[in-house]
């Protein structure tokens, strides 16, 4: 998420140049309208600040006029968007989630995975089907941002989607997945995941199934963990996660868990 611009310098320069300045003591539901206005003001400049500063305040009242811009022509701007969104938690409006699920397919892929956050921190069951529908889509941003929006929702119907999802081309798609299947806490994804240690293709996937498996692993994940710290030829990146791993599922005072924490 780019969101570095000092909000509250350029909320102040902004508004003042637009002649919108509102004083200290001016109440907060008239600082909402004004920026409420600004979303739809010529410069990408100032719609960028005004999002940015709706994100900041977090206030329901915006979220119509949000999701109105999340189309916008400026890809930060529809980034910003998403972010505000995402601020809003529980309190987004339904409605937010359609127009949030196309910004899946955004050209950006910023824009793409914040949707996705956003979508994550709605906590929306409804968006559950869509996601898994673009599981299967051509568009690799699309594949990932759904995959990650899903790891937020932590729903429970997303197991065997996200279990397909395992087999993708992309590295950092498969390696979101393993992560998704982690939050969702199952027991039966851990094969899996000693199956992704043993022969993924890519050393990302392979670290992050040794880190899942110390969280969702037990005794019998012990075996391929000390198996992939034996081999001469693994990166050593994922040795720290299976050591690390070790150390979390044999428990304080156990031999295993001398190795020591992936800094």
């Amino acid at each position: 998420m780019r969101v570095s611009i000092p909000l509250d310098l350029c909320l102040l320069a902004l508004i003042v140049s637009s002649g919108c300045y509102t004083s200290p003591e001016s109440a907060p539901e008239e600082t909402v309208s004004h920026l409420i206005v600004l979303l739809q003001d010529p410069s990408p400049d100032m719609r960028r600040t005004s999002a940015l500063s709706l994100g900041k305040i977090a206030t329901p009242r915006a979220a119509d006029s949000l999701v109105e811009h999340v189309q916008d022509a400026d890809a930060l701007v529809r980034q910003y968007c998403a972010w505000a969104l995402g601020n809003l938690g529980e309190e987004m409006p339904v409605a937010a989630i359609p127009r949030l699920i196309k910004l899946l397919s955004d050209p950006d892929p910023e824009v793409a995975r914040t949707a996705g956050q956003a979508i994550g921190k709605s906590g929306a069951a409804v968006a559950v089907p869509p996601l898994l529908n673009l599981l299967s889509t051509n568009n690799p941003v699309a594949r990932l941002a759904a995959v990650e929006a899903l790891a937020w929702l932590e729903a429970p119907g997303a197991y065997s989607g996200l279990v397909a999802t395992l087999q993708d081309s992309h590295a950092s798609i498969r390696q979101a997945a393993l992560a998704a299947l982690g939050e969702l806490g199952d027991q039966r994804a851990v094969p899996l995941l000693e199956a992704r240690l043993r022969a993924d293709a890519d050393v990302g996937v392979r670290s992050e199934a040794a880190y899942r498996l110390g969280k969702l692993g037990d005794e019998r994940s012990l075996g391929p963990l000390r198996s992939a710290i034996e081999e001469q030829n693994e990166d050593q990146r994922v040795k720290r996660w299976a050591k690390w791993a070790i150390a979390q599922l044999s428990g304080p005072g156990a031999p295993e868990s001398t190795t020591g924490r992936v800094p």
